[in-house]
């Protein structure tokens, strides 16, 4: 078919028509061509100045900067054979294909992200001011422009860069005020804007966030964390929007080879301590971040000299976990914060400054979780506790450490060996000299817990000694771990059973005082003189050898806590049963006198003792009785004139309870005449003891008056 030799060749047709659409494709300024000759886009020089400079001109000025640049900062070379070689001054975007306009974009998009940090020298805006001639990044790079720019808001050299821009209804359109003023925007202009459209928030963010091929400047870093952190403060309520939008740049900030170096990683952490103290955060997010910054918590300890770096970033855990809802740490976290040289000292101090006893928490349980089967975890848990205080967790971790020994003892066809519960036993033996008396609330607390009290499959004492001391048979071995759980269980038969039992296995015997074994017996032996049934005193004290077992002093401040509390129990009943206390106070001065009448330095304290109960008074004249036979042995020489009387067997009517008093009375009284200066103070000292040393006091000195010229008065003034 012939063709018109008129027509346009199909070809030609089909590239003009390509050519049309790139060019469609492609934002132009200064459209018509009578104008150009006349203005030019500049930053430097005013519009017709501009116009009058020939690229030539302004390659030469932008190379000029940019060997300044490069001084500065080696990366600037890479753009010497790029976008200001000599080839450029040839290159026209409008005429170019979208490849090679995108790969243009990549390049000016990478080189404008270096430029930020070095955007107030006058280098850099003599290459940029080509960057504008050339390949117009004012037309076709607007945000990446703007992003460059931003930082710099406050300066001149912004508001000329942005009466170049065409922002259209893009989300920089909030800029052309600036066009009409002419003056620099303030911050809180941006704040604003980021507050109402979340884009420029997110654009923000992600621009201030390394990336694999870029890392954003101090100034950008700087910049972006100024308004994140005036954003959320300005929020009334933080939705998961804003959130979402902040997150990546948090991360990134958390990164342990993070690109933004600590100027990245210090925004980072103040904005997650903003975030988590205005907003609940998911538990997923959470402990994300948990994981992230206990690992630059890890880092900053080994690496960096300057240890307010570690303080800050352990803080910013603290402070997270704090603030949120946390039940138990990521076990990576764990990892990471165990590896910290000397954590337990770290928190002692922590402890002294701040109120950090949430996250101290939850950091016991986690290291709890995971102690059983990470030594150094368990390392780390026993080390805490015996450098922090941490009394107000004892019961939680006991607790919580007594129940998992009981689940694991229920395990079916899993033999216990004494391996698998030392861990157990070594974290309590350490809670135990730390804190044993919250130690022993919390073991009353666990066996008393209904749940526990409901187990039908075996002796709540047994199971938790199978753990502790392994795999025994009990029938034979009487382990220190059943003793003791049965000397502190709750049930008082179950006490004075076991305290009958060490006869029976004479379990003392073998051991040595000052053990500092997980189940102390020694000291559960003396807890049980002061327990609050005293059927089970009474059985405690007819342990043998006490006084081997235990410590002298301890043991007789302990018998006379027992004699002072019985006394006062016998003395306070008006009328009926009087023999359980009468029994134990018996029970008890023969105890006391027998272990310790030929020790000298406790002369003194059992005369002390004894004293009141030298007074006979019907309704303990047994226990008086028993007294004074017992006091003419001491070595106390006030005694020695002490009549006993000639029967103790039978009960003495009232004349002979009077007469024997009386006889008491006279003999102390003649030992006071002859060295009042001696026994007035002790006498005095006495008084502290109970209401009937008081009143016996009062009769003998009462008996003096009737004794002339002893000097008694002269005696008692002494004594004060």
């Amino acid at each position: 078919m012939p063709q018109n030799p008129h027509s346009t060749p199909p070809m030609a047709t089909s590239i003009a028509s390509q050519l049309q659409a790139i060019k469609s494709l492609i934002k132009t300024s200064d459209s018509d061509p009578r104008k150009r000759p006349f203005t030019r886009p500049s930053i430097l020089f005013n519009p017709k100045e501009a116009a009058d400079l020939d690229l030539d001109t302004l390659l030469s000025i932008a190379i000029s900067g940019l060997e300044v640049l490069v001084s500065a900062d080696e990366r600037f070379r890479n753009y010497k054979n790029d976008l200001f070689s000599h080839k450029s001054r040839e290159l026209d975007r409008e005429l170019m294909g979208i490849e090679e306009n995108n790969q243009i974009n990549i390049a000016i998009s990478s080189y404008l992200r270096l430029l930020s940090g070095y955007f107030q020298l006058p280098s850099a805006l003599k290459t940029l001011e080509y960057l504008i001639r050339r390949f117009k990044v004012h037309v076709y790079n607007t945000e990446e422009l703007i992003l460059c720019a931003l930082p710099y808001h406050d300066t001149h050299v912004f508001v000329r860069i942005v009466q170049l821009l065409d922002t259209g209804n893009s989300k920089w359109k909030f800029l052309d005020g600036v066009k009409a003023s002419g003056a620099p925007p303030p911050r809180q202009v941006i704040v604003q804007q980021c507050i109402r459209d979340r884009g420029v928030l997110e654009a923000l963010c992600n621009y201030a966030s390394p990336t694999k091929k870029f890392h954003p400047s101090k100034a950008v870093i700087s910049f972006c964390t100024a308004v994140v952190v005036e954003v959320l403060g300005s929020l009334t309520t933080l939705d998961d929007d804003v959130v979402k939008r902040v997150l990546p740049y948090v991360l990134s900030g958390l990164q342990l080879d993070a690109k933004g170096g600590l100027d990245l990683k210090a925004g980072a952490l103040m904005t997650v301590g903003l975030l988590a103290s205005r907003v609940a955060l998911s538990p997923k997010l959470v402990n994300s971040l948990i994981r992230s910054i206990a690992e630059v918590a890890r880092e900053d300890a080994k690496e960096s000299t300057d240890l307010q770096w570690f303080r800050t970033s352990f803080m910013a855990l603290v402070n997270l976990v704090q603030l949120q809802s946390v039940v138990i740490f990521p076990k990576k976290a764990v990892d990471s914060l165990k590896e910290i040289r000397d954590v337990s000292g770290i928190l002692a101090g922590l402890t002294k400054e701040f109120n950090i006893d949430k996250f101290l928490a939850v950091f016991l349980e986690s290291l709890l979780e995971y102690s059983s089967s990470d030594d150094l975890c368990h390392f780390t848990l026993v080390s805490i506790i015996e450098a922090v205080p941490v009394k107000q967790f004892v019961n939680r971790i006991v607790s919580k450490l007594l129940y998992s020994c009981m689940r694991s003892s229920q395990k079916k066809n899993e033999p216990i060996s004494s391996e698998s519960g030392s861990w157990a036993k070594q974290i309590l033996i350490s809670i135990n000299k730390m804190y044993p008396s919250e130690f022993l609330g919390a073991v009353h607390s666990f066996l008393e817990d209904a749940k526990v009290q409901s187990k039908n499959d075996g002796s709540i004492d047994e199971i938790m000694c199978r753990i502790l001391d392994g795999n025994l048979d009990l029938s034979i071995d009487v382990s220190d771990s059943k003793i003791w759980f049965a000397l502190e269980h709750p049930k008082a038969e179950v006490r004075r059973s076991a305290l009958s039992g060490l006869n029976a296995f004479g379990v003392l015997k073998e051991k040595s005082v000052g053990s500092e074994r997980l189940v102390a017996i020694q000291d559960a032996v003396l807890r049980r003189l002061r327990d609050d049934d005293l059927t089970v005193v009474h059985a405690a004290l007819t342990v043998n050898r006490l006084d081997v077992c235990i410590c002298p002093p301890a043991l007789i401040d302990a018998l006379e806590n027992v004699l002072q509390r019985c006394l006062g129990i016998v003395m306070s009943i008006a009328s009926g049963d009087t023999s359980l206390p009468s029994d134990v106070a018996f029970l008890c001065l023969e105890r006391a006198i027998s272990n310790f009448q030929d020790q000298k330095e406790f002369a003194k304290q059992l005369a002390t003792m004894t004293f009141p109960l030298l007074l006979i008074v019907p309704k303990s004249q047994r226990l008086n009785l028993k007294a004074l036979e017992l006091a003419k042995g001491l070595k106390w020489p006030f005694y020695q004139n002490i009549i006993i009387p000639s029967s103790l067997e039978k009960m003495l009517d009232h004349e002979h309870i009077s007469s024997t008093n009386m006889d008491t009375i006279r003999g102390m009284t003649e030992t006071l005449s002859r060295h009042p200066e001696e026994y007035m103070p002790w006498l005095v000292e006495c008084c502290k003891f109970s209401e009937l040393s008081k009143t016996f006091f009062f009769l003998v000195l009462l008996q003096s008056f009737t004794m002339p010229k002893i000097g008694i008065l002269t005696g008692y003034a002494a004594s004060f």
